[in-house]
């Protein structure tokens, strides 16, 4: 079936002098996709036979609505070749939209599985590998009485690292693959307004309390308990000796 066809606005519908020149150059487009000119007539005449679309007839004119629309017509023009409404047109075009797609992502399945198998074999021979560069075999050859004697000697190391770097290489392709990178954390712009919004009352209360320990401070030194005091003529105390005025006149009348 071919590529359903988006519309390239830099390249305008085809123009026909009337329709008979539609329908010839239709029939065009349609023979050299393979069709025959009785498949075409069986299919524009369906309703004069008397004949349903059945499934098989169903799979024909969306195959030729893709060749026509990949052609440049329009969903009007296609429904005067084929004596269809544009409503049936516009249903074939979106079948045949929806079955290109389920076509590349059944493609795409198929590549991705075969990456997987392909990443899980390197992976499994990294793995092996490795393990076998943690043993190193050392083969001595002696002579004895003319005799050679083999002496083979294995020793245990920790192993090649470069295998492990491999491997791990493979697991971070496969979790692509499998689209598991990009979960990526969401930021909740609730959770950072009101983020925000705490940490401008946290600041306010410490200003209040600043404030608070500072008019604490300034009552703490408007009286001095350790001076004398010191009166006027009429016997009212002055300077630091002034007792402090009450906040209010509650506190007063209290």
């Amino acid at each position: 079936m071919a590529v359903p066809h988006r519309k390239n606005r830099s390249v305008p519908e085809h123009k026909f002098e009337d329709e008979a020149s539609l329908l010839k150059y239709s029939l065009e487009v349609l023979t050299r996709a393979g069709l025959s000119v009785e498949q075409v007539d069986r299919l524009r005449n369906r309703k004069e036979l008397g004949e349903m679309f059945d499934k098989e007839s169903t799979r024909l004119r969306r195959y030729a609505t893709a060749e026509l629309l990949a052609a440049n017509l329009s969903n009007s023009q296609i429904a005067k070749v084929f004596k269809q409404s544009k409503a049936v047109v516009n249903s074939d075009r979106q079948q045949i939209k929806q079955a290109y797609v389920d076509g590349i992502l059944a493609t795409a399945d198929q590549w991705r599985a075969k990456l997987l198998d392909e990443q899980g074999e390197l992976k499994a021979k990294a793995m092996e590998s490795f393990e076998q560069s943690k043993k190193r075999t050392v083969k001595r050859v002696q002579q004895r009485h003319g005799e050679d004697i083999v002496t083979i000697e294995e020793y245990s190391s920790a192993g090649e690292s470069s295998f492990l770097t491999v491997a791990k290489g493979c697991l971070e392709q496969q979790a692509r693959l499998l689209g598991l990178f990009d979960n990526k954390p969401k930021n909740d712009d609730n959770d950072e307004k009101s983020y925000k919004k705490f940490l401008a009352n946290l600041s306010a209360e410490v200003k209040k309390i600043g404030k608070a320990e500072a008019a604490a401070q300034d009552r703490a030194g408007a009286i001095d308990t350790t001076a004398e005091a010191e009166l006027d003529d009429d016997g009212e105390p002055t300077g630091n000796s002034r007792p402090m005025l009450p906040a209010n006149a509650e506190d007063d009348d209290g």
